[in-house]
């Protein structure tokens, strides 16, 4: 929005993202989508309504749920917890942490709320950048931007590290814009924004509250 309508956009707040998407970025997301085309009942796109991959397509939700948290949050929240009932006497493909039966409780309610085809096309994203290949600081195409205030605000996730959200205020910053960063110390991954995070909360408020001049 603030590239594309630069004198409609006031002021912007970008959190755990990047100005273009990182070899592992890229990387993780092809592995999901292979999950998906390599399912036999994806049919190359051609599925009904009420079927299509939903085992690749849980896969690949699976995959990309361990990329939204940090290894401290899953940690913390599974450790190596085994799971209720869980058979201890031989080895098997059964449930046995309860992290693994959360990931595929992710999985199997990602099947019910969303479409394999339109998860696919995720890799539309991957051709957007705000600059260009090298380096990420030098010659935004971010130069646009009139937001009278920008700033980029990164907790510590694995899918975009912090240093890619710094480039994107370093890059402003030499374009001559107004922009700012900060670095949370919260360890709950590239999900932060969506948990009980004080932190945050106080900064998108005071970013909001401050004065447009």
């Amino acid at each position: 929005m603030g590239i594309e309508f630069p004198s409609f956009t006031r002021r912007m707040l970008a959190m755990a993202t990047t100005g273009r998407e990182s070899a592992q970025a890229i990387a993780f997301n092809e592995v999901g989508r292979q999950a998906i085309i390599q399912d036999t009942r994806w049919n190359h796109g051609d599925y009904p309504r009420d079927g299509g991959p939903r085992v690749g397509l849980a896969i690949a939700r699976m995959m990309a749920h361990i990329t939204y948290l940090s290894d401290a949050s899953m940690d913390r929240k599974f450790g190596r917890k085994k799971k209720e009932n869980a058979d201890r006497s031989t080895y098997n493909f059964d449930v046995q942490f309860e992290v693994e039966s959360y990931l595929r409780h992710q999985g199997e309610s990602f099947i019910n709320r969303f479409d394999a085809n339109s998860y696919l096309y995720s890799r539309a994203r991957l051709t957007t950048s705000t600059s260009p290949p090298r380096p990420v600081h030098s010659r935004p195409r971010s130069q646009p931007v009139e937001a009278r205030r920008w700033s980029s605000a990164s907790p510590a996730t694995g899918f975009f590290p912090p240093e890619q959200n710094r480039a994107i205020a370093l890059a402003l910053l030499r374009a001559g814009k107004r922009a700012s960063y900060a670095e949370l110390d919260i360890d709950l991954g590239h999900d932060s924004f969506l948990l009980e995070s004080p932190q945050l909360y106080d900064l998108v408020r005071g970013f909001l509250e401050r004065g447009t001049s």
